[in-house]
């Protein structure tokens, strides 16, 4: 199924972190125009852990103005790069901050809402798979509890694969909880382990 393009980026927070030459002004005044609110600053301002107050990151590749990127504060924020030079070693630290998107030097006017366009996009397709791999990850770590839990109460129950599977799908229902939380609390990971269910039934016993 196809995703939406977000185009309209009005009330959005950007901090362009470049010298205010002429091309910060052509690039402030264009952004002012789609409507996006403009903080210049030569350096990402200190947070102290808190969120990044933006929502797009413009800066300067050629005056070292991104080594003040602090990447774990940015990971989640488009960044567009304002490239003069293709000089490799330049080129490779926009690369390594994961740039979205680029402008080229001398700053126009024309090419601006295409390079935000791209980024804003980008980045969203970038936090979707992010979050799709997150999910697995947690789904993958939820079998394993769920496979260990069966194979415990294989040994110390005494059921069969299938029973046991069923025990732990029923358990999870009445408490209304997934069954790989149940698993944990069965093997005594959760927060609430399960005592009530998982001993009563003791070693080679069949919870029915």
């Amino acid at each position: 199924m196809s995703r939406s393009i977000q185009k309209n980026f009005r009330g959005l927070r950007a901090l362009l972190i470049m010298a205010p030459d002429g091309g910060c002004q052509t690039l402030e005044r264009t952004l002012h125009k789609l409507g996006l609110k403009i903080t210049v600053a030569r350096a990402l301002p200190a947070t102290e852990g808190a969120p990044v107050p933006f929502d797009v990151i413009f800066f300067d590749a050629d005056d070292g103005a991104d080594t003040t990127l602090d990447e774990s504060a940015v990971a989640d924020l488009p960044l567009i790069a304002l490239i003069g030079s293709e000089a490799p070693s330049r080129l490779a630290r926009v690369i390594q901050h994961r740039a979205a998107s680029h402008i080229l030097k001398p700053v126009r006017s024309s090419g601006i809402f295409t390079a935000l366009l791209l980024a804003v996009n980008e980045q969203a397709v970038r936090i979707r798979h992010k979050n799709e791999v997150q999910a697995l990850s947690r789904r993958l770590a939820g079998r394993r509890f769920v496979t260990k839990a069966v194979m415990q109460l294989i040994t110390g129950c005494g059921l069969s694969e299938e029973d046991a599977y069923e025990w732990l799908r029923r358990e999870a229902m009445q408490r209304r909880i997934p069954m790989e939380e149940m698993a944990r609390h069965a093997i005594g990971l959760g927060p609430d382990p399960a005592q009530d269910a998982w001993p009563q039934y003791g070693r080679a016993t069949r919870p029915d």
